[in-house]
């Protein structure tokens, strides 16, 4: 028979926690080394404890709780639960816990083998955490994500698939995904589904697909394989909607093609479209000087010089209408321009008496803040002319909105490293929400006496010169942008 020391020396030395307490106090009665390791108190401290002591009640293990659990184990063999004890520390420790009725000494006690559970917790709760993290990926992403078996049925869909195409997974699983794949595209897409499921690399389709409302999207998607995966069983998909690319690429296509028609216009009455509003510029001009003239002639309030200086000024106007004419027909039919070295700053201050002018009518100011630094540019005087001369006249326009006193425009050239740069801005409404790449359409144009060739034609004379123009809003108003290559100072006239 074995001795009692024997039996103590297995219950004090037991790798595991164990308590004896009443079944009806749940006051512990004894405790194994174990057990104080455990909870960081003594045997005695215990032994004048109860279960409710090293209970965490904040994450509710209360009294009650504990004996019902303590009854519910004296009705059956045994129970194991898991339960969060309250070391002396105030550390929270997570437990496993199997409760068993003993006799002891001719009375029923109830036994409790404790087990410290702390490290398979930690491992759930990172199994947990990870599981989570993905499934938050998959649920957040901006790419839709989708499985389906080699037939075409979907067997998972990421919440994004609402988004993308409007069906509710609940609508499309287990149905098959090519009845909604356009017609044309359909034996593609059923291609890559069918391929060996050995094939493990990553396949790249474009397909139209049927949306909920009922029109066709555009979809780019990758496809891999992963029949063979013990997780997945079927075909991964990545795919993405890039109808409204497709549709930006398609318009940009449009519009090259209609900005290079407007840069060949063979017909003469797009010819004569372009040549008019062109034209209204220095016309008006050749008008005033002529016009006040005349009127000063009449009222005797003319001398020879004036006169002479005025004819003079519309001399220069004619000249200007003369190679306008022939610049721009050479332009619109054959793309052709006369191309020299020029100083920028120059041909900025050669249109200071027109531009002034049309800025004085307006009740404008125009302030010239251009650089320092010798600036050239490869261009065609005459029609790089008229650009600026647009530009700043639509300024002018802008400005009749803007009280007397108000109107200012400013002219700044700049180098920026290799590239010369212009910049026509006001004080006017701006854009007034106007999308930028519209006001260089074809035709179009805020102003209701205009017919919009100006900005179509300024930037495709830009884009000819290799530069690039755009429009932007500034802190007040817009401001109009110019770039082109610098050149070489040496041959400049």
């Amino acid at each position: 028979m074995k001795s009692v020391n024997y039996y103590q020396t297995i219950f004090d030395k037991a790798g595991d926690a164990i308590f004896v307490h009443d079944i009806d106090s749940i006051d512990f009665m004894d405790a194994n080394e174990a057990a104080e390791a455990l909870t960081g108190y003594s045997k005695s401290e215990l032994t004048q404890m109860s279960v409710e002591k090293i209970s965490a009640h904040s994450h509710g293990f209360d009294f009650q709780h504990a004996l019902r659990k303590v009854h519910q184990a004296a009705s059956h063999e045994a129970i194991t639960f898991e339960w969060l004890i309250q070391a002396q520390d105030l550390r929270h420790i997570p437990v496993e816990v199997c409760l068993k009725i003993v006799e002891i000494e001719h009375k029923p006690k109830m036994l409790a083998l404790v087990r410290n559970i702390s490290e398979i917790k930690k491992y759930q709760y990172q199994l947990q955490s990870k599981d989570q993290y993905f499934k938050m990926l998959l649920e957040n992403s901006g790419d839709g994500i989708a499985i389906l078996d080699t037939q075409g049925k979907l067997l998972y869909a990421s919440p994004s698939l609402q988004r993308i195409l409007g069906y509710r997974d609940r609508f499309v699983l287990n149905k098959n995904v090519l009845s909604v794949i356009h017609p044309d595209d359909r034996m593609d897409v059923r291609q890559l589904l069918f391929k060996h499921p050995l094939d493990d690399d990553v396949g790249t389709i474009h397909y139209k697909i049927m949306h909920h409302n009922g029109k066709w999207r555009h979809h780019e998607a990758t496809f891999r394989n992963l029949l063979d995966h013990p997780d997945i069983q079927g075909i991964l998909i990545n795919y993405r909607d890039i109808t409204e690319r497709i549709e930006a690429e398609n318009t940009a296509r449009a519009r090259e093609k209609q900005l290079g028609h407007m840069s060949r216009c063979k017909t003469m009455g797009e010819l004569s479209t372009a040549l008019a509003h062109e034209l209204n510029q220095p016309l008006a001009a050749l008008n005033n000087y002529v016009g006040g003239s005349i009127i000063r002639i009449q009222n005797g309030l003319a001398n020879t010089q004036e006169t002479i200086d005025a004819l003079n000024a519309a001399l220069n106007q004619t000249h200007r209408v003369n190679g306008i004419i022939h610049s721009m027909r050479s332009f619109l039919r054959k793309g052709e321009a006369n191309f020299k070295i020029h100083s920028l700053n120059r041909l900025i201050q050669d249109l200071h008496p027109l531009i002034n002018l049309k800025a004085d009518q307006g009740g404008c100011t125009i302030h010239y803040e251009l650089g320092v630094s010798p600036m050239s540019i490869s261009a065609d005087e005459t029609l790089f002319s008229q650009v600026i001369i647009n530009l700043v006249f639509n300024a002018v326009d802008a400005l009749q909105k803007n009280p007397e006193g108000q109107r200012d425009i400013f002219i700044r050239t700049w180098q920026h490293h290799q590239h010369a740069r212009i910049a026509i801005a006001d004080n006017g409404p701006g854009l007034q929400g106007q999308n930028p790449e519209q006001l260089f359409e074809s035709f179009y144009s805020s102003k209701t006496d205009s017919m919009g060739i100006g900005l179509t034609l300024s930037r495709s004379i830009i884009e000819n010169h290799q530069g690039y123009l755009w429009v932007c809003e500034g802190e007040s108003g817009a401001i109009f942008n110019i770039s082109l290559a610098a050149q070489e100072r040496a041959k400049c006239i």
